[in-house]
């Protein structure tokens, strides 16, 4: 009996050992083994051009790390830089980032985690507006450019950093070139810092001021003299982002240029392009061009949130047009049913009223 408990409890402690070491391994993960992504679907731009950028924050260890999962650099706690080749990296704050959220408390993120944030990087960021500095610019020039991000915790004593992304610039020609030099020349009367035209690629929201329409003017001057640019499906896609919020010429004309600049595939703007024109659309009650847009969303984005939303809207639409039809049928065969008996009836009433009179 000794010898068996002296067995018995030699196995219970190799198994408690074994334990103790697996628990080991795991609270020996922090922060800093979080994995952080830069990534992006252009690793070749025109000077100015804004560029999409997805950041992603993953846990590809075996066990589950204290921290957060506030990755959208509009917080504050994720970073980015840029350096042209091979200088030093400096930070960058010009984006425009495609979801805002609000900052949460220290989490558990549990092993298998990812998730990622959208949005693009601006070329030029005033550093102050109206204080005649000429602030941060990126891709201005040809060439090679690196990109990358960290992302700190809560406290901000531990920071993780990404890979290293590399981007090239290269020289603009034909319609390119003219239209990168027009833009070149333009500089806002009030913001003298923030030369290059670097304005007619954004948008103004719902206000409209003296000096926003002269950029809404100087942006219907570039399309209409540089349409085959490069940059003209970003001045299409805001004014149509202007224009369909009631800023100058109206919801019609917005309208328009949103149908241009989701006309361009390869756009990595041209969702937003066609979403805001449904819902554009539909609020003019012009529901059948909706609908065709909805359908042609769903095709080229099968994967995104409107595409598998408006694949489900069409499978449930078949279907009750496919029940419909089965009641349609059915009662057309019973009315066919019914007109036959009455035929049927009506023959033979005719005919045994005949065989009377003749008897």
């Amino acid at each position: 009996m000794r010898i068996g408990s002296v067995v018995y409890m030699g196995i219970v402690c190799m198994l408690l050992r074994s334990l103790c070491g697996v628990l080991e391994a795991q609270e020996s993960h922090g922060f800093e083994d979080l994995t952080l992504e830069i990534s992006t679907t252009m690793e070749e731009v025109l000077p100015m051009e804004p560029m999409p950028i997805s950041i992603t924050l993953s846990n590809e260890t075996a066990s589950a790390i204290k921290g957060h999962t506030q990755v959208d650099p509009g917080i504050g706690l994720t970073k980015t830089y840029a350096a042209k080749g091979d200088g030093p990296f400096v930070e960058f704050k010009s984006s425009d980032w495609l979801l805002i959220t609000g900052i949460g408390a220290e989490e558990v993120i549990k092993p298998g985690f990812h998730e990622s944030v959208s949005g693009y990087l601006f070329y030029a960021r005033p550093d102050p507006i109206g204080k005649g500095t000429r602030g941060q610019y990126l891709f201005e020039s040809p060439g090679t450019y690196r990109l990358k991000a960290t992302f700190t915790d809560l406290s901000g004593e531990a920071t993780i950093e990404s890979n290293v992304l590399t981007i090239r610039v290269k020289e603009p020609t034909g319609p390119n070139a003219a239209a990168y030099e027009f833009l070149r020349s333009l500089s806002q009367d009030k913001t003298p810092n923030l030369p290059y035209g670097d304005f007619l690629l954004r948008t103004f929201g719902r206000s409209i001021t003296s000096e926003s329409q002269k950029v809404l003017d100087r942006k219907e001057e570039f399309v209409s003299r540089f349409p085959d640019s490069e940059y003209a499906k970003y001045v299409y896609y805001s004014l149509g982002d202007d224009y369909r919020l009631g800023v100058g010429k109206g919801v019609e004309r917005g309208i328009d240029y949103l149908k241009k600049a989701a006309s361009y595939e390869r756009f990595f703007l041209a969702y937003q392009a066609m979403t805001k024109l449904i819902d554009t659309l539909a609020e003019q009650n012009r529901t059948q061009e909706a609908e065709d847009y909805k359908k042609l969303l769903a095709s080229r984005y099968p994967d995104s949130g409107r595409g598998r939303d408006y694949r489900e809207e069409a499978y449930e639409e078949g279907h009750r047009e496919t029940h419909r039809r089965s009641w349609l049928i059915a009662g057309v065969a019973v009315v066919g049913v019914l007109v036959v008996a009455f035929a049927a009836v009506y023959l033979f009433v005719r005919r045994g009223g005949q065989g009377r009179r003749f008897l």
